[in-house]
């Protein structure tokens, strides 16, 4: 006769997330995600964005005037800017007329338009042939240079310094 002992197993208890409470952490994460959703505002999330990317145009600007030894115009609108020769038509002018110059960064026109409401106001900016501010007549800026841009009830400035030309984003 042989000496068997019966081993029974111990149940186990398995771990893991049970549906109920997956519905319910899903629950919440829907109520948070339409809280913030509601919170969220696109003109003030974008507005410094938009007024960063328009001093980096602006240093891109100067240093393509620089480089093509050329007076360029940054020309603000309330929707966007545009930036062109201020004088000839040859190239990279695009044959004058204030038609933009064809940005070689992206190969297309250098214009840039802004979203969502945000509105931009300002003088056209001149940039000479060594990136510094100047006239419509090519006359040195003394003071200088500022836009605004506006997204609801808050402003941004962007300021082109004279002489230098150093540009600046001041935020509320």
């Amino acid at each position: 006769m042989s000496d068997q002992i019966a081993i029974t197993p111990v149940p186990v208890r398995q771990r893991g997330v049970t549906f109920v409470e997956l519905v319910v952490i899903l629950v919440i994460a829907g109520v948070l995600a339409a809280v913030v959703a509601s919170r969220w505002n696109a003109t003030g999330a974008t507005a410094p964005y938009q007024g960063e990317l328009l001093a980096r145009s602006i240093r891109h600007a100067q240093m393509l005037a620089m480089t093509w030894g050329q007076t360029l115009a940054l020309t603000p609108s309330a929707s966007g800017y545009s930036v062109s020769c201020a004088t000839g038509t040859a190239a990279p002018c695009n044959g004058g007329g204030g038609a933009p110059v064809t940005d070689p960064a992206t190969g297309s026109p250098f214009t840039v338009a802004l979203a969502y409401g945000v509105t931009l106001s300002g003088a056209v900016l001149g940039l000479d042939s060594v990136g510094r501010p100047v006239s419509g007549a090519g006359v040195l800026l003394t003071a200088p240079t500022v836009y605004t841009l506006t997204a609801g009830s808050a402003t941004w400035s962007v300021s082109v310094a004279p002489i230098t030309g150093f540009v600046t984003v001041a935020m509320p």
